[in-house]
């Protein structure tokens, strides 16, 4: 599950809203140039995503439990350790519009000033 927290910009004072965390069905990654985010399904990313749930000890979520539990069970794949499932997502989330690349890791910038120096606020919405 994902959270919205207001983020103010140490730096501009510009104030906007700073997204983290993916949901029970996708990701979201941010463009390390710019801070735009965007969003890639587990059925974007096929085949890495079963693997890195027949890595997994314990389903990856309570609302995929069937799915998961099938894959760690029945699905005969190799796992994908998480570390490596982390650098799949980076490869193939792409480029941003600005040059920049997508990846999980990518710290929020200041939309007006690109800074990453934001004062977060308390959460605003929970979302998936």
């Amino acid at each position: 599950m994902g959270v919205e927290v207001e983020g103010t910009c140490l730096e501009c004072g510009e104030t906007f809203s700073v997204s983290h965390g993916g949901g029970f069905f996708f990701h979201l990654v941010r463009c390390e140039a710019c801070g735009s985010t965007k969003s890639i399904t587990f059925e974007e990313l096929g085949l890495v995503h079963l693997r890195y749930l027949k890595g997994l000890t314990v389903p990856y979520a309570v609302v995929s439990m069937p799915l998961d539990t099938f894959v760690q069970e029945e699905l005969p794949i190799e796992p994908l350790s998480g570390e490596d499932y982390r650098r799949a997502i980076d490869a193939l989330a792409g480029d941003c519009s600005c040059r920049g690349k997508f990846t999980l890791g990518a710290p929020p910038r200041c939309p007006a000033c690109r800074s990453t120096h934001i004062d977060e606020g308390e959460i605003t919405i929970f979302y998936d």
